[in-house]
């Protein structure tokens, strides 16, 4: 699973995210609060000082020129005509109420006020604040405000991957218990709060309880079908074999015969192939039988030998090594039918190999073969060809799947150098 896939990740970033927005809002708050201290108030305490300390002048006016009182504010009580003699020029035009100026690199709150008379002359008040932040303060500040963030933000990741523990044990106690499902599923639902992993315990109890309704339906049904076919073929066969032993019968009826007993014979191994995966028995329980391959692969061929003997196929076995398999003959057939039946359907002309190895056996045909693209979907259900004409149900081969699935075999397909397709059924 990718990092950014898995929701403990997700929830750790999320986490991690809004610390970073709270760490930024914080600080930008800060510095704003900060600004605003060191601004408007400021401005605002020292033209309220200026204002009372006139007012006290004209009532009192022992002196008309202050003196600087610290060293970063400065207050003079001047006369228009004298201000240049204390201050520059140009903070005659300055009018009453607070003002920023930037002098020498220094930002300086100065405060005025132009509204009082003493001795029937005009008297102009000023305080001049200097607001300008030291370097080492500002490097304090942005250096406090840079480790409050850095510890927010590992506070944040530890209750993140806290917090992530806390939600997401539920959903580790839903996978465990669904994983830990035997043949027949419990419910879930009652091992949770009724909050959204319980809901989503009650939507998998019920999803469970409606697959395992279709999966013993399914069952059922192929066991009640399989049973029930085989009456009537044993009728056939038996009916078959009784005719067959009349003096008064020809030749030809007698291969018609054979024919039918072959196909009864086909029919049955069928039939108890699909019960076998209706009810998908113990490995231990269908290991007891052992295949002789090569007497069964000439079997098969006989059953084809109409369709061979029309098409004019050469059809050859060839015995590379000796091969028993731990499976009952009616699986082998049925999945070696298919592959053998299959291999003759779609060759309309020239030769058929079929080996057989101490592990495998291979069908090499020369028939139309299918293209690339149409190789990985063999094996699904009903499927067929684009080029492919004979009739068919598109079966066959997902029944060779299901075995090979059911007994750990392997069915390998791929295209010949020339034409045509080989088939690979694996037995280990």
């Amino acid at each position: 699973m990718k990092f950014r896939n898995k929701l403990r990740y997700r929830i750790i970033v999320a986490f991690l995210t809004l610390s970073t927005l709270l760490g930024v809002l914080f600080a930008t708050t800060a510095l704003t609060i900060r600004e605003h201290l060191s601004t408007n108030l400021i401005g605002d305490s020292i033209k309220k000082n200026l204002d009372e300390y006139m007012e006290k002048l004209v009532k009192d006016p022992s002196g008309i020129q202050g003196e600087p009182i610290a060293s970063n504010v400065q207050a003079f009580i001047t006369a228009p005509e004298k201000l240049p003699l204390v201050m520059p020029i140009s903070y005659a035009d300055l009018n009453d109420g607070v003002h920023d100026i930037i002098e020498n690199g220094k930002h300086l709150k100065v405060a005025v006020n132009k509204r009082h008379m003493l001795k029937g002359k005009e008297v102009w008040g000023y305080i001049i604040f200097d607001v300008t932040t030291p370097k080492n303060e500002n490097r304090l500040v942005y250096s406090s405000l840079a480790g409050v963030f850095v510890l927010f933000t590992i506070i944040a990741y530890f209750l993140a991957i806290y917090a992530s523990k806390k939600i997401l044990k539920p959903l580790r106690s839903l996978s465990s218990m669904v994983q830990h499902q035997g043949d027949k599923p419990k419910h879930l639902a009652s091992h949770f709060s009724d909050d959204e992993v319980g809901q989503l315990a009650h939507a998998l109890d019920e999803y469970s309880d409606r697959i395992a309704s279709i999966v013993i339906r399914d069952k059922e049904f192929n066991a009640d079908v399989s049973h029930e076919l085989r009456t009537p073929l044993a009728v056939i066969a038996s009916t078959a074999e009784l005719i067959n032993t009349q003096d008064d019968i020809s030749d030809k009826t007698r291969l018609r015969l054979k024919r039918i007993e072959r196909a009864v014979k086909q029919s049955t191994e069928l039939t108890e192939t699909l019960l076998l995966l209706s009810r998908e028995e113990q490995k231990n329980v269908r290991n007891l039988q052992r295949t002789q391959v090569g007497r069964l692969v000439k079997d098969i061929i006989d059953n084809f030998a109409a369709t061979i003997k029309l098409k004019k196929l050469d059809v050859k076995v060839i015995e590379e090594d000796w091969l028993q398999v731990k499976a009952p003959a009616a699986v082998v057939s049925v999945a070696l039918s298919n592959l053998i039946g299959n291999a003759i359907k779609y060759t309309p002309q020239g030769a058929i190999q079929i080996i057989l190895k101490s592990d495998r056996v291979l069908v090499v045909d020369q028939g139309t073969g299918v293209s690339k693209d149409e190789l990985p979907k063999l094996f699904e259900r009903h499927f067929r060809g684009d080029a492919v004409t004979a009739k068919g149900s598109g079966l066959g081969l997902a029944i060779v799947k299901r075995l090979c699935e059911l007994y750990n075999w392997r069915v390998i397909i791929h295209k010949n150098d020339g034409s045509g397709l080989t088939a690979e059924l694996i037995f280990t």
